[in-house]
């Protein structure tokens, strides 16, 4: 996983922007609402709900911003290794293999 972290980290870079394969990633890692790169600032910003918001209103949104310097730590850190975790990652790095597509990862 770090590998392919460090791969669309460095497609982000020459892009400008992110792969829809990575917001989903990060999506998932962070449990976040939204995933966005802010060129001007070079950083991901990722939304996560406020977890001890009131329930009765519009959910709170903290924005965490990462830096986009090379450097993967904040997210190699979030990586999860449950089950449910593995076979999401699983599936993220079948996407790249055309031949593994539809195949299912199964956790043993």
């Amino acid at each position: 996983m770090r590998t392919l972290i460090k791969g669309y980290l460095k497609e982000s870079l020459s892009n400008k922007v992110l792969s829809e394969d990575f917001i989903d990633l990060i999506k998932h890692n962070f449990k976040a609402k939204f995933v966005y790169y802010n060129p001007k600032k070079n950083v991901i910003e990722v939304g996560v709900e406020d977890p001890n918001s009131d329930t009765y209103s519009y959910p709170e949104i903290n924005i965490f911003s990462f830096p986009v310097t090379g450097t993967t730590s904040w997210l190699d850190e979030s990586l999860k290794k449950n089950k449910n975790d593995m076979n999401f990652y699983g599936r993220l790095l079948n996407r790249n293999n055309p031949l593994f597509k539809d195949a299912e990862v199964v956790v043993l």
